[in-house]
C-alpha cells in the first residue's frame, strides 16, 4: 500500500511540473506602426525582421529582434511584435483595446556598450520631448541608465554595466 501512495505522489509531482518552455517575443500594440518603428530605428540597432499585413484582421505587424538573435530568415531567438490595428472582434471577443502597457517602472531593456551611448540617446530623446529618466548612475545591479518613452507611452531603458546584456 505504501508503494501505491508514493507512485501516486511521484506522479502528482511530476504533473505540476509546467513543461520545458523558451521566452520567445513581447508583444505590443501600437497606434502607429510606422512611427513605432521609426523610433526604434532612431534610438536602437534592433533589426526589423518581418512586416505583415493579415487580410483576414486588416492588422499591421512587424517583428523587431536583435541581429545576433536571428536564426533564420524571419526568424529570431527573441522578437518584440509590434501590432496595430483595430483588434479582431471575431478573434478576440471583449478584450479592450489599451496602448502603453509599460509604465511606471515597467520598461524594455537595451543594453548599450558605453556611458557616452547612453548620454547620446538621452540627449537625442530629451530633444524629441521623450525623456522620462536620466542618464544616471543607480548601482551595480541597475548600472548606467536613461529611460525614454515610445510613440505609444512604453518605457523603454537604455543601460550600461548592468550584468544582463
Amino acid at each position: 500500500m505504501t508503494d501505491t501512495v508514493a507512485s501516486g505522489a511521484e506522479a502528482a509531482s511530476s504533473a505540476a511540473e509546467p513543461p520545458p518552455s523558451l521566452l520567445t517575443h513581447i508583444a505590443l500594440p501600437v497606434r502607429s506602426l510606422d512611427d513605432t518603428l521609426a523610433f526604434y530605428e532612431k534610438f536602437t540597432t534592433l533589426v526589423k525582421i518581418s512586416e505583415r499585413h493579415d487580410p483576414e484582421t486588416r492588422m499591421r505587424t512587424a517583428w523587431l529582434a536583435n541581429e545576433r538573435d536571428i536564426t533564420t530568415p524571419g526568424a529570431a531567438r527573441f522578437v518584440i511584435v509590434l501590432m496595430e490595428g483595430a483588434l479582431p472582434k471575431q478573434i478576440t471577443g471583449d478584450i479592450v483595446e489599451e496602448y502603453g502597457f509599460l509604465t511606471s517602472i515597467a520598461h524594455l531593456g537595451i543594453s548599450l556598450d558605453t556611458r557616452d551611448e547612453v548620454d547620446e540617446v538621452a540627449r537625442l530623446a530629451a530633444e524629441d520631448g521623450c525623456l522620462v529618466l536620466g542618464p544616471m548612475y543607480r548601482n551595480p545591479d541597475v548600472g548606467y541608465i536613461c529611460l525614454i518613452k515610445d510613440p505609444d507611452g512604453n518605457n523603454v531603458e537604455f543601460s550600461v554595466e548592468q550584468v544582463l546584456g
